[in-house]
C-alpha cells in the first residue's frame, strides 16, 4: 500500500476545505500509483479543516485518504490541547522557527547570518529532539530541514543531530524521507544520507511524503527515495490509522 502522508490540500492559502478543493489530490494520488494518502495541513489552518471531507473523498474515490496534520513545534505552546478531540490518523512535528525566526520562509534567507552556523545546527536539532521527546507526534518532518538553503555546519552534522535522533528512537516515531529538499536551493532529499543510515542503525521506522503543495507535486521523485532506502537496508515503510503504526513492503 504506497502511501504519501505530507500532502498540503490548503497549500499556503488555507481554508476553504472542501472536497472540490482536495480532490485534484486524490487523483493525482491515483495517477502516481498510490493506494493510500494522508493529508497534512499546516497546524495554522487547524479550525478551518472539515474532517467530513476526508470520508467523502474515500467514498467518491475508494482511495484511502488518511487525516493528518504537520504541527510547528514551538517550545510553551500547549500542543496536546490543541489538537485534542480529533480524530487524527497521524501527526507530524516539525521545525520551522528557529526563536521567532521562520528560517524557511522565502525572504528570511538573511538570518543565517546573523548565527554561528554550529550553534544554529545545536539549536536546531535540539529543538527537534524536544518535539520528539513530547510523544504527541507519529511522524518527524524533514529532520534536517536547516540544510534548505545549503549552509552546512563545520562540526559533522551526525554528531549535532545524534541527539534529536535518539530521542526520535525513544519516542517511537518514524522518520519522514522527505523528498521536497531536491527542488529546493540544497537540493538533496531530507534527511541526508548518513543521518538516514544513523536512523536505521537505531531501528527508527520511515515513511516517504512528498511535502506537496500542488497536485502535481504528489509523489514526486519516490522512486528516488525508495532507492535510498534500499541502498541503506530499509526493507518497509510506516504506515498509519488512527494513531497507530504498522509497516508495509518498500517495494
Amino acid at each position: 500500500m504506497p502511501s504519501d502522508y505530507h500532502i498540503h490540500g490548503l497549500a499556503h492559502e488555507g481554508p476553504p476545505h472542501t472536497v472540490e478543493r482536495l480532490l485534484p489530490y486524490v487523483e493525482a494520488a491515483r495517477e502516481a500509483g498510490l493506494t493510500a494518502m494522508g493529508f497534512a495541513d499546516h497546524d495554522r489552518f487547524l479550525e478551518g479543516l472539515d474532517f467530513n471531507v476526508f470520508s467523502e473523498l474515500e467514498r467518491i474515490t475508494g482511495m484511502p485518504v488518511r487525516a493528518g496534520l504537520e504541527v510547528d513545534f514551538r517550545p510553551g505552546r500547549d500542543h496536546r490541547q490543541q489538537l485534542a478531540g480529533r480524530p487524527w490518523d497521524y501527526l507530524i512535528g516539525s521545525v520551522h522557527t528557529v526563536d521567532d525566526w521562520e528560517f524557511d520562509r522565502p525572504g528570511q534567507e538573511g538570518g543565517f547570518a546573523a548565527w554561528d552556523i554550529d550553534e544554529l545546527y545545536a539549536t536546531y536539532f535540539n529543538l527537534v529532539a524536544r518535539a520528539a521527546a513530547t510523544g504527541i507526534f507519529q511522524i518527524i518532518g524533514h529532520l534536517d530541514l536547516i540544510k534548505i538553503y545549503g549552509h552546512r555546519p563545520r562540526r559533522p552534522v551526525l554528531e549535532l543531530a545524534e541527539p534529536a535522533l535518539q530521542a526520535i528512537a525513544r519516542s517511537g516515531a518514524a522518520l519522514e524521507v522527505n523528498t521536497a529538499g531536491l527542488f529546493k536551493p540544497v537540493g538533496e532529499i531530507y534527511p541526508a544520507r548518513e543521518l538516514l543510515a544513523r536512523a536505521f542503525s537505531l531501528n527508527i521506522p520511515v515513511t516517504i511524503g512528498s511535502d506537496a503543495h500542488a497536485p502535481g507535486e504528489v509523489a514526486r521523485e519516490r522512486e528516488q527515495a525508495r532507492e535510498l532506502l534500499r541502498q541503506i537496508g530499509y526493507t518497509c515503510l510506516a504506515t498509519f490509522y488512527c494513531r497507530e503504526m504498522a509497516t508495509e513492503p518498500l517495494l
